[in-house]
């Protein structure tokens, strides 16, 4: 699978470094006085200087829980996401939502968390034990994972 490439706005370069690399460990690739490239898990993403951030802050409901619409983030090994998940509790990191398994005992069983960079930016790191379920869906289901918010 090739790397995707993902750009998004955010309103202080210095803070969005430090987040970036401090706090969820990516590298920095190239930087121009308005952009900064960031090694994601081996993804490409690219945060662009803006004067103002855009509203996101309609909030789609998934599992009983306030999902920001816009969002990005990675699909983890289980241990990673977990080994992740104890880093930002013992960093105090404020979550967007909090650690937990969504669609327990289902198909989509998976271990999700959101937190929010300087700018607002809402990122979800997520994980299944069973990384085949990825895209499983049941049709016809209300828990129908193939598509939509997840």
């Amino acid at each position: 699978m090739r790397p995707f490439h993902l750009a998004f706005p955010v309103v202080s370069l210095e803070l969005t470094e430090e987040f970036y690399v401090n706090t969820i460990g990516c590298t920095t690739g190239r930087r121009t006085p308005k952009s900064i490239n960031f090694n994601f898990y081996g993804h490409q993403i690219v945060a662009h200087l803006v004067n103002q951030m855009p509203n996101f802050s309609h909030d789609g409901n998934v599992d009983g829980k306030k999902v920001p619409p816009f969002h990005f983030g990675i699909v983890m090994e289980w241990e990673q996401w977990h080994h992740l998940r104890d880093k930002l509790i013992a960093s105090n990191v404020d979550f967007r939502i909090k650690p937990h398994t969504r669609y327990p005992g289902k198909i989509g069983e998976q271990a999700t968390m959101f937190i929010d960079d300087p700018s607002g930016n809402s990122l979800e790191f997520k994980s299944f034990s069973d990384d085949s379920r990825l895209f499983a869906t049941v049709a016809g289901s209300e828990n129908d994972i193939g598509g939509g918010l997840q």
